[in-house]
């Protein structure tokens, strides 16, 4: 190299140095900023933005699977306290698999569920059993100071018979529709529940048990079916043997009475002037079916029920208006029992500043 060229160079800025110790030009150029104004920036952001939204869906699918699992820990230890440990092992199972399917169709991809599975799903929702243990506790929380009465339907529900026949008996406004009701409320299959009120208005009895008699051609093979019949008077304990009959035999299909589980519940209102005497007429009934007792109402059974009342409604009264209540239910007990104390709650009782 010649002296002028190596003078040239000397006298040049020198961005570089020999030195490993002082390299300058190997540093990154993201680190110095060279690309911030460039059309990379925009590129940047995006990648950005899309970390953070995965970010927040990771989140979202870690609670929804901390939720579906809390979910099932729940109900596995409630069956747990429910069941009796011979019944654990496959009517536990057989709901947890139907509520997991149930979980799998809220998160959208039951649609990837092959026939098989839903098959799967409605044998297990129609093989189900009524947990009668459980649905007589809450039946009982509603229904007070008829522990007896319902000890009896309880037997009467849990019979594996295919057809079940009781008869509710007892004054107005002791339980016996609010037992019939807590007992639909918990059924496992809704869509095979059948209610009518005999007190209906129609034109004739032809027609009120044509209306009755349509409910045998909407039974299920799927699960139980529950049929109730409310507000009988004595005069018509005669329909009974000719319902029970007709639901014994299917106009001739007994295939179907076979295949198939059926409960009908009749209430009767019992008159306190004629009480045993309509109680004696109606032991009359089919010999093959139950007949339970509501025992009636006094002043004691008035105050639970207040006071239940109360509590439901979340108010509150003073003595002397408990008292007063109390006093015109007595008057009568025998034609209403415990109804019309919740309209007297809700009119004279204050909320409860506690609740």
């Amino acid at each position: 190299m010649r002296r002028g060229s190596w003078r040239m160079h000397r006298g040049m800025p020198f961005e570089g140095s020999l030195h490993p110790g002082h390299s300058v030009d190997l540093e990154d150029a993201r680190r110095r900023g060279i690309l911030q104004k460039t059309r990379c920036r925009p590129y940047r952001e995006q990648l950005r933005s899309t970390q953070q939204a995965n970010i927040m869906q990771g989140l979202m699918i870690v609670t929804a699977a901390a939720t579906v699992l809390g979910v099932l820990w729940f109900h596995c230890v409630e069956l747990t306290l429910d069941y009796d440990l011979t019944q654990v092992s496959g009517v536990a199972g057989g709901k947890l698999q139907s509520l997991w399917l149930g979980v799998v169709g809220l998160l959208g991809v039951s649609g990837k569920l092959g026939a098989s599975q839903e098959a799967t799903a409605r044998a297990f929702y129609c093989q189900q059993v009524l947990d009668t243990k459980r649905v007589f506790r809450q039946i009982s929380r509603q229904v007070l100071n008829q522990e007896h009465a319902l000890a009896r339907l309880e037997r009467v529900v849990k019979s594996p018979r295919n057809f079940k026949s009781v008869a509710l008996l007892g004054p107005p406004g002791v339980g016996k529709t609010l037992t019939a009701m807590g007992l639909r409320q918990q059924f496992p299959w809704p869509e095979n529940v059948h209610t009518y009120s005999w007190s209906t208005y129609v034109p004739d009895g032809v027609h009120k048990f044509h209306m009755i008699r349509n409910f045998v051609e909407h039974l299920s093979d799927c699960g139980q079916n529950l049929i109730v019949i409310d507000n009988l008077s004595t005069c018509d304990y005669g329909i009974v043997p000719i319902y029970n009959k007709l639901l014994l035999e299917r106009e001739g299909d007994f295939s179907a009475a076979v295949n198939q589980t059926v409960l009908v519940v009749y209430i009767f209102n019992l008159e306190m002037e004629y009480y045993w005497q309509q109680f004696e007429l109606l032991q009359q009934l089919p010999v093959d079916m139950t007949i339970i007792n509501y025992r009636p109402f006094g002043r004691e059974e008035l105050a639970d029920c207040l006071q239940q009342e109360l509590r439901l409604e979340q108010r509150t009264l003073d003595q002397g208006k408990t008292s007063e209540i109390l006093e015109r239910a007595v008057l009568h007990v025998q034609c209403t029992g415990c109804k019309g104390l919740r309209q007297q709650v809700l009119q004279y009782g204050r909320p409860d500043s506690n609740s």
